[in-house]
């Protein structure tokens, strides 16, 4: 008994040594680039990250239901809709954007009919006091137009003060990869 506790104590300082002798490499973490997410609209609003629902999700708006994301050329006029319906948090981005026929590229816009909106709340009384009286300043950059696949991509931004609150938004990073061009 007396050999088998000698024994096993010289393996288990033996043991011990080695793995203290050891040289501890280091992980290297090689940072990445997180992957876009498709189909969405995302988004920081007044410094606050904003994420819309999916496409998939609908949501009640003015008295239709409709995808929570949502994109469609009439002419020159590109329409794009995103919301994001979650406890406490029923707003959106209304966006109208004049194109010219190359469609790639950057837009600013300044005026009524062409701008970026941010709506705090899909409530219609909010969305009436928020788009009849407000000065803007957005831009809007469109990297992919595809339309044989129905799929456009871009970034943009905004700075809006709606006149009856007085509130300013400002909306930045913004950015859609891939949502389907109706």
């Amino acid at each position: 008994m007396k050999n088998l506790i000698k024994y096993s104590s010289l393996v288990l300082l033996t043991f011990t040594l080695f793995l203290s002798s050891c040289k501890k490499t280091e992980d290297t973490v090689t940072p990445t680039t997180p992957a876009a997410k498709t189909g969405i609209v995302t988004c920081k609003i007044n410094g606050t990250a904003w994420e819309s629902d999916a496409r998939t999700q609908n949501t009640f708006f003015i008295d239709t239901i409709v995808p929570s994301v949502s994109a469609s050329v009439d002419g020159d006029t590109l329409s794009f809709l995103a919301f994001r319906t979650r406890t406490g948090d029923s707003s959106g981005l209304l966006m109208n954007v004049l194109l010219t026929p190359a469609r790639v590229g950057t837009y600013t816009m300044t005026t009524s009919d062409y701008n970026i909106y941010y709506v705090p709340s899909t409530n219609l009384m909010a969305l009436f006091t928020t788009l009849f009286s407000y000065t803007a300043t957005s831009s809007m950059t469109i990297t992919k137009f595809d339309k044989a696949n129905h799929k456009i991509s871009g970034t943009f931004n905004t700075t809006m003060t709606p006149s009856a609150s007085g509130t300013t938004y400002t909306v930045t990073d913004g950015a859609f990869t891939d949502v389907y061009l109706d």
